[in-house]
């Protein structure tokens, strides 16, 4: 007998996943399995067996798409902050965001006066730019396909740039695609995040799934307390658990003092103890030399442990890399204490003139000092809440865990020209140390050091008219 297949993509998410379960207490094909859920309905099945006896797998065979909108980018770090993370995000590289509105952590005309400060450098700056820039770069018909691709690519270009100017608390839209299962653990997890806006828009998307699926969900359980034990554990461990700080990473890790000096210069610190680099060099030399451009290397390589990377970054860089989901990239907590990152600065000085130039310089210091100085102006201020108010440009101290097969695939995949310009230079660094562990390896990684490419002119989502 030929064998058959079906495609069912047309019913309830909740009935997806009763079809697929049936087949763990049936050999009958699921034809038979529709006649069955059109007769009795998949509700109480998934009560009684996904939620009320825990048969967590059913949750994992229906899924459902969340769009959330009107977040600040700690919203969306906080959802993302999570391996089985699918979804999308609004770009700041390719999106003016003057309009978007900002959140105020403290609700006080201190704090706000500072985001909005923020916002209006920004706009003064942004066009700026943008005129610099076409000084430099001018229309050549032989290198852009149209002189819309080469606007595009140049307002592009300003918007990288500009982007550091962006405080984290500007609002963004992302999704989140996900099966019932992931979206239930998550939401849980993040019950007892540190951040209240976090806490407040899981409890929301809670209520509307809960709704949606109201056999998948039950409703109490965003209650503080409603899952006992594991509640008060999470509840422990809630700013650790979501934040790493530096004191954490060098605790962890204890990089010295000419370590730090080298992570401040730009540079990667690596831990190796936890990979075998041995038994790669030993057992896997044909699968590493043989590789041909595009192709992931084996999912059994990472059996051979991982990699510890340190290295400082700026957040608006940070949003990219920790959407990775084959590895751990924490989300550092956002203090100030690195500055800026030095390649929005080196732009800012090529591009804008001297005078704007040296007027950034001054209002960025008085920036970091408004926010030092919230104190003072009667504000129980937060290292967490802080977070709201600094730049996207600020740079953070970032621990990250990859594999080989991982480290390999985001070092070929941001160190193109298309990627931001502060994240090329890591990627390629990343490419550097597995070449120099497992020498004969084939990497394909660009390395070259301009970072201006044609290409982000053509990297749009437009309607075709014919």
């Amino acid at each position: 007998m030929p064998h058959e297949i079906f495609v069912i993509d047309d019913q309830h998410p909740e009935d997806l996943a009763m079809l697929q379960a049936l087949y763990s207490r049936s050999p009958a094909s699921v034809v038979t399995h529709l006649d069955k859920l059109k007769a009795s309905g998949s509700g109480k099945f998934m009560e009684n067996y996904y939620v009320g006896y825990g048969h967590a797998s059913i949750g994992d065979c229906g899924s459902t798409t969340i769009f959330i909108e009107q977040v600040s980018m700690l919203v969306a770090k906080a959802i993302q902050d999570n391996p089985l993370y699918n979804g999308q995000e609004a770009s700041t590289r390719y999106l003016d965001f003057s309009k978007q509105r900002v959140i105020d952590p403290y609700n006080n005309r201190a704090g706000a006066a500072i985001q909005n400060r923020w916002m209006e450098i920004y706009n003064r700056v942004l066009p700026l730019l943008t005129e610099g820039l076409k000084q430099r770069y001018t229309f050549d018909p032989a290198e852009y396909k149209s002189e819309k691709t080469w606007t595009n690519a140049l307002n592009a270009r300003a918007f990288d740039i500009a982007r550091a100017l962006l405080p984290i608390g500007t609002t963004t839209l992302l999704s989140w695609t996900t099966s019932l299962r992931a979206a239930r653990d998550n939401l849980r997890r993040l019950k007892y995040h540190p951040l209240p806006e976090v806490r407040e828009c899981a409890k929301d998307i809670f209520a509307k799934l809960h709704s949606k699926y109201p056999h998948s969900f039950k409703g109490n359980e965003m209650d503080e307390g409603a899952d006992g034990t594991r509640d008060a554990y999470n509840a422990a461990f809630a700013a650790r658990n979501h934040f790493v700080t530096v004191e954490d990473v060098k605790r962890q890790f204890a990089p010295g003092n000419d370590e730090m000096k080298e992570i401040v210069n730009g540079e990667i610190i690596v831990r190796d103890a936890a990979i075998d680099i041995e038994g790669l060099r030993r057992n896997e030399d044909m699968a590493l030399s043989t590789r041909p451009p595009g192709a992931h290397l084996p999912w059994r390589l990472e059996s051979y442990g991982r990699y510890n990377f340190m290295f400082l970054l700026d957040f608006g860089s940070f949003r990219d890399l920790q959407r990775h989901r084959n590895g751990v990239c924490q989300v550092p907590l956002i203090d100030g204490q690195f500055g800026m990152n030095p390649w929005y600065m080196q732009q800012c000085a090529e591009f804008l003139p001297q005078g704007e130039y040296e007027m950034l310089l001054s209002d960025i210091k008085a920036q970091f000092n408004a926010i030092a100085g919230l104190p003072k102006q009667s504000v129980v201020s937060t290292p967490m809440q802080n977070q709201y108010l600094y730049p996207m440009g600020v740079q953070v101290l970032v621990h990250a865990s990859y594999s080989v097969p991982e480290t390999v695939y985001i070092g070929e995949l941001r160190s193109a020209k298309t990627v931001h310009p502060s994240l090329r230079p890591i990627a390629q660094k990343m490419l550097e140390i597995v070449e120099h562990d497992l020498p004969g390896m084939a990497v394909y990684g660009d390395r070259d050091a301009d970072s201006w490419s044609a290409k982000r002119g053509e990297q749009t989502i437009a309607s075709k008219v014919a």
